[in-house]
């Protein structure tokens, strides 16, 4: 696909898509659903006299026809009516289309999109890991929109005000943690900004005291009954059932990251001596753990009954064509929180993604006496002060399973 695409007409852009579609192997009923919204696109798009795709023409489009009038916290079905467009958004600008997004490209207002991505090049060309380089763009994209729902057009006009008043705007929508981490990251693009001359030197200045709280966001955990209850609402008679399962025990029963878990490859699975090894993708850290029996059935089930034919040697991949692997830890958190509903779990005043699994074993761990070395080693930390943020509730229990401090005999 080339660049091109930019200036193709609307209904080339979904002759295009029908084909690309048509040869990944989708079924009969989703042909019928991506077809059905590409017509009536066209038809929206005759309608506004517009012969060429935007944006903005299909975000029109999914709020007026389609009802869906915000892209945060989208139904099952909505996201189903989001797809066919992204689809077509990815051909026009020239890439293979994916499922890795299930919302639209990111918008940023245009007065500030350039920097954006000059920003984004330089952070990569320093050599920070793609993860981190998106997460910091994105808190950059809350200060751009701040910026233009202020009507703020000019980056090099910034002054201390823009600075403070941001900050009221933050204190109203997000937590401690979440400010000072959009303070953080803000801080480092404007002495970006400052030597490229894109403010004036000195905006960084404004930045000084940033105050935190590691311990705001702690996750919740649940008790192993709780668990072994999610574990046992799967329905393991099914493929998709199997699938889940497996994910399921692993993030359980050895409290790998959701991420990790999607960046699984079936290499990483060594059976000659029941172990998984995997490079962790936050710290980099390499991590070797023990496969239980529990969890080698469950991966052998799934290998042989549940996975679909596939040439991607990623682990945990869909049940529906193109059979695509997770790219996100949200899909792992429907499917945890599908069964944490079939369950009846209790997650009143807690939280219940997948990450509070990883917490829940920490825990479980602790009661079991396990002492704290062991469990800084099994959930791959760099450190056991970052296991003690974890286990922070239970500081009798920690007393107990603490190692002692060596002395010397005199």
């Amino acid at each position: 696909m080339e660049n091109q695409n930019h200036h193709a007409p609307i209904s080339n852009l979904v002759w295009q898509a029908t084909q690309f579609i048509s040869k990944q192997g989708y079924s009969a009923s989703s042909l019928y659903h991506y077809n059905r919204i590409w017509r009536h696109l066209l038809d929206y798009a005759d309608q506004k006299n517009q012969n060429h795709f935007t944006l903005g023409l299909g975000m029109d489009y999914l709020k007026e026809v389609e009802g869906i009038s915000s892209l945060e916290l989208l139904t099952k079905g909505e996201r189903a009516k989001l797809r066919p467009i992204k689809v077509i958004h990815d051909i026009m600008c020239g890439n293979i289309p994916s499922r890795k997004y299930l919302a639209m490209p990111i918008y940023i207002p245009l007065q500030f999109r350039d920097t954006y991505d000059d920003y984004q090049s330089y952070l990569l060309q320093r050599g920070q890991k793609a993860r981190t380089v998106a997460t910091k763009v994105s808190r950059i994209k809350v200060f751009f929109e701040y910026l233009d729902n202020d009507e703020t057009n000019k980056l090099y006009d910034l002054g201390f005000k823009d600075i403070i008043d941001f900050y009221r705007v933050l204190k109203e929508k997000y937590a401690l943690k979440a400010i000072s981490n959009i303070q953080f990251t803000l801080r480092d693009f404007l002495r970006y900004a400052e030597d490229f001359g894109i403010t004036k030197r000195g905006c960084s200045s404004y930045i000084q005291r940033i105050q935190s709280n590691d311990d705001e966001r702690l996750p919740s955990f649940y008790t192993p009954e709780e668990t072994n209850k999610i574990l046992q609402a799967v329905d393991r008679t099914c493929a998709k059932g199997k699938r889940d399962y497996a994910i399921l025990l692993i993030a359980i029963r050895l409290g790998i990251r959701s991420g990790d878990i999607c960046r699984l490859s079936i290499l990483n699975i060594q059976w000659n001596d029941d172990t998984i090894v995997f490079c962790q993708s936050k710290t980099g850290n390499y991590q070797k753990l023990p496969m239980t029996e529990e969890i080698k059935y469950a991966l052998a089930d799934y290998l042989k009954n549940g996975r679909p034919h596939t040439k991607n040697d990623t682990l945990f991949v869909r049940c529906f064509a193109p059979y695509d692997p997770f790219t996100t830890g949200s899909s792992l958190y429907r499917i945890l929180n599908k069964y944490m509903v079939t369950s009846a779990i209790s997650t009143e005043g807690k939280r219940h993604g997948m990450h509070s699994m990883r917490h829940s074993l920490s825990s479980s761990l602790l009661s079991e006496g396990t002492p704290l070395p062991v469990i800084t080693g099994i959930l791959g930390h760099s450190s056991t002060k970052t296991t003690n943020r974890y286990l922070w509730m239970d500081t009798e229990q920690l007393r107990m399973v603490s190692l002692e401090v060596p002395y010397e005999r005199e």
